[in-house]
């Protein structure tokens, strides 16, 4: 086992202890609100009052007071922060001990509190549609559970987890766009696999312990980014330093042998600039279903550098990880038997995945003048590992087997069953890594906030497959080390962006938005053994938005946008080298001579005409947004035949869709400690003009029209509910959540004779979560212990959250049945 992370970790302990040296002065004092009562877990940070860097900090404790010690005398700036609370600011002067008194305006619960930064949307000010979830919104989240759960809660968002429980593979859609079509980043960094597009969350898994916030972009959103976005675009913000010192033990245990043991620390600022964080968790789980267990390692370590007009931070994460993969759902008369609806048939062959991929990031802000404000990111990404997975239904020609492996008068075709009876695990490996640069200049004046940047970026990957084990009957030379190879191919992914966005402040009440992006992309397959297929295709597009926003930073605001947006469709649908084997060629028109015109993709990039048209409302104790959006698509890629050897649906165009509906957000301060937030969309999601060739029981092919046909995998109503409330150290949070029928094909849920089939149907599911939490007071010997406690699935249903056309059949995947999750964590400051 790799300790890499732990040994990261006990480095930051000297710089851990170096934080608590001695101080000329002292701040203390009590955060309250309105009415007097005491706000725990307040942010509050003492900044400079030229520079803005934080130099001292701490969250206030249940009866709300707060210290900061080692403060040398000056002035300064006080910062207090609460969710649901106007932020304070206040010059304050440090001569000796300090005592301040801090009263909070209550606000209407927001989604969120936003990080500001100068690639994200702000409320009322910028003509986007967004949701914000912050750091203490995570908080009361059910622990263990990946990222796509918890950002579930926000508006047009489901999910689904390939395990049932919510860690290992899970997946996320938006306005029911897949992942692979949403642009996700971290810090501004790219997430999305460059070839396939796809997210994988798993990579990740205990992340939200280091975000500040996170900002989901919903609809067109590709110059703020760089990375263009169809369905929407999320940007994680995870930068855990804080300018005060603690130290962190978690533990945790629930259903299903669900283990959490974590440790973190922080050091506070040294010597008025570095501010150091480490974070080493071990994470297991056995799953909900069958085969479906979690073995991971997680480390995020970094540093940060304060200077006088700068901040430099080094950071690192990921961590290796095991699991046994699930990636094939149950039948749908499977899910009313608890022991069906668990069932995972890659636990006859014990599937299984080894894989690390680490994360290095260098982030660079450097206020060059009052005006002009530099941001830059390095980034390196590598990740490397195997899928072993059943491969019995291959062929003797796709495995590569000699003459006479296969008895006599047995079929040898290419496409179909060989050996049955034969045992044999086949390993499919990645090599792969990225590197890449984001600037971004700022240029802020009082009328004008003009952004320009680039996006600069390598992908390359090697994917290569073997006979990893098998049965007597295959020879023993072609089988696991002798490494002999079923396929080899390199893949290679060049990007390269300029973008600008400019917003325009003609007027008080006005604010004109523009961004434009200009971006390359080029695939490119190489070093192909067997078929020796070489090409390259190149793309470039023009993406441009235009937004108003009426009454900017005023309680009543009103904004519009409409957006033009292309992009190109992933690797595999030109070429899948890891089933030329199986008969795949390259997916290109072809010469008069039989040989393919790469510059003639048979599968074309999406566009996609992006109208948005909005209003927010912030009230002392409420807040309501809504919007409609109308989607126009030409060629979007959508769902069209059978499933790839991991279970990824196979994509073509639709020659025309089209995406309409209405969100609503709103949140409420119903009592003191008592907040209501809720969110829903309803939607309609149709085919306008689609011929889908289908695969019939013979094995031919013939078209099917689908036009006024609904999408498959968008429901038309999704909605949120949470219920929180926080008082003497108590948190309790419920959420609902409610999504209607999702097709899993595009035939509008009717079979080959055309009748309606509740089989190609998920049906409308309400999950319901509860969360307790307890923060023992300053004044008990307890101080500094946190007890939580999650129910998920509270009311126990029996639900399917997604599903697809499957191997020949239909398949759903399921939620696990109620399960409870309990935390201890132990905080010394």
């Amino acid at each position: 086992m790799r300790t890499f992370p732990v040994s990261v970790f006990f480095l930051l302990f000297p710089l851990l202890l170096a934080g608590f040296a001695s101080a000329q002065a002292t701040v203390t004092g009590q955060v309250v609100d309105a009415e007097g009562e005491a706000l725990a877990g307040a942010s509050v940070v003492l900044r400079e009052a030229a520079s803005g860097h934080p130099r001292h900090g701490t969250v206030t404790d249940p009866e709300g007071r707060f210290t900061l010690a080692n403060v040398a005398e000056g002035t300064y700036r006080l910062e207090v922060r609460y969710l649901g609370y106007a932020p304070h600011t206040q010059r304050l002067v440090v001569d000796g001990s300090t005592t301040v008194a801090v009263q909070l305006s209550a606000l209407a619960v927001s989604a969120g509190e936003v990080v500001v930064a100068a690639n994200r949307a702000e409320a009322g000010v910028t003509p986007i549609t967004f949701s914000n979830l912050s750091a203490r919104e995570l908080e009361v989240q059910p622990a263990m559970k990946d990222l796509p759960v918890h950002l579930a809660t926000l508006p047009s968002i489901t999910y689904y987890s390939e395990n049932g429980n919510g860690i290992g593979y899970s997946y996320l859609r938006m306005r029911g766009f897949g992942q692979r079509r949403l642009a996700v980043a971290i810090n501004g960094i790219p997430q999305n696999d460059p070839e396939e597009f796809n997210v994988f969350w798993i990579n990740f898994f205990d992340l939200q312990n280091a975000v500040e916030d996170i900002q989901v972009q919903r609809g067109a959103s590709s110059a703020f980014y760089g990375p263009t976005a169809i369905g929407g675009a999320i940007n994680i913000v995870a930068t855990p330093y804080k300018p005060y010192p603690y130290a962190q033990v978690e533990l945790g245990y629930g259903a299903y042998d669900t283990q959490r043991y974590a440790v973190e620390a922080n050091t506070g600022l040294l010597g008025g600039q570095y501010v150091a964080f480490g974070r080493v968790s071990r994470l297991l789980s056995d799953g909900y279903r069958d085969w479906s267990w979690t073995e991971f390692w997680r480390f995020f370590a970094g540093v940060t550098r304060y200077g006088d007009r700068s901040t430099l931070t080094l950071q690192a994460y990921g961590g290796p990880q095991r699991d046994g993969l699930a990636y094939i759902g149950i039948s749908k008369a499977d899910n009313d038997d608890e022991a069906a609806r668990r069932a995972n048939f890659s636990a006859f062959t014990e599937d299984v995945e080894d894989f690390h991929q680490p994360h290095v990031e260098l982030l660079h802000d450097w206020q060059i003048s009052d005006a002009w404000k530099l941001h830059q990111a390095l980034f390196w990404v590598k990740g490397e590992g195997y899928f072993d997975f059943d491969g019995s239904f291959r062929s003797a020609d796709y495995l590569r087997l000699p003459a006479g492996t296969v008895p006599a008068g047995q079929a040898a075709d290419p496409l179909f069953l060989s050996l049955p009876g034969t045992p044999l695990l086949f390993r499919a490996y990645l090599d792969q890594w990225q590197v890449g640069w984001m600037p971004r200049v700022t240029y802020t004046q009082p009328a004008l906030t003009a952004t320009l940047g680039a996006e600069a970026r390598l992908h390359r990957s090697l994917r290569w497959g073997r006979i990893q084990e098998a049965g007597a009957a295959i020879p023993a030379n072609l089988v696991g080390d002798n490494d002999v190879r079923v396929y080899s191919v390199r893949g290679e992914k060049v990007i390269g962006s300029l973008y600008g966005s400019f917003l325009l402040r003609p007027r008080e009440r006005l604010a004109v938005q523009a961004d434009v992006q200009g971006t390359f992309r080029q695939y490119r397959i190489y070093d192909e053994a067997f078929f020796g297929t070489s090409f390259r295709k190149p793309y470039f597009f023009v993406n441009p938005r235009l937004g108003i926003t009426l009454n900017p930073e005023q309680p009543l605001s009103a904004y519009a946008s409409i957006a033009f947006a292309n992009r190109e469709p992933r690797m595999k649908t030109h070429y899948d080298g890891e089933e030329a084997g199986s008969g795949f060629q390259p997916l290109f028109e072809k010469n008069a001579d039989g040989s393919f015109d790469f510059d003639a993709p048979l599968v074309k990039p999406e566009r996609l005409l992006d109208l948005e048209l909005g209003g927010r409302w912030q009230a002392e104790r409420f807040r309501l947004a809504a919007n409609v959006y109308w989607m126009e698509f030409w060629d979007e890629l959508v769902p069209s035949g059978g499933l790839d050897q991991f279970g990824v649906p196979r994509t073509g165009n639709a020659d025309r869709t089209r995406h309409v509906g209405l969100e609503l957000e709103g949140g409420a301060r119903l009592l003191r400690g008592l907040d209501l937030y809720a969110n829903a969309t309803f939607s309609r999601n149709r085919f306008i003009a689609f011929t889908e060739f289908i695969t019939l029981p013979d094995f031919s092919t013939a078209p099917a029209v689908r036009d006024d046909n609904p999408i498959a995998g968008f429901p038309d109503v999704t909605a949120n509910g949470r219920l929180t409330y926080r008082r003497y150290g108590l948190t309790a949070s419920l959420n609902a959540k409610y999504a209607s029928t999702q097709y899993i094909d595009n035939s509008g849920g009717r079979n080959a004779a055309g009748v309606r089939d509740e089989g190609f149907e998920v049906d409308p599911y309400v999950l319901l979560n509860a969360s307790l939490q307890y923060t023992f007071g300053s004044r008990t010997p307890l101080q500094g212990l946190r007890l939580s406690v999650d129910v998920n699935n509270v009311w126990d249903s029996q639900v399917l959250l997604f599903g697809n056309a499957g191997f020949g059949a239909p398949q759903f995947f399921p939620a696990a049945t109620r399960h409870l999750f309990f935390g201890v964590q132990y905080t010394l400051r």
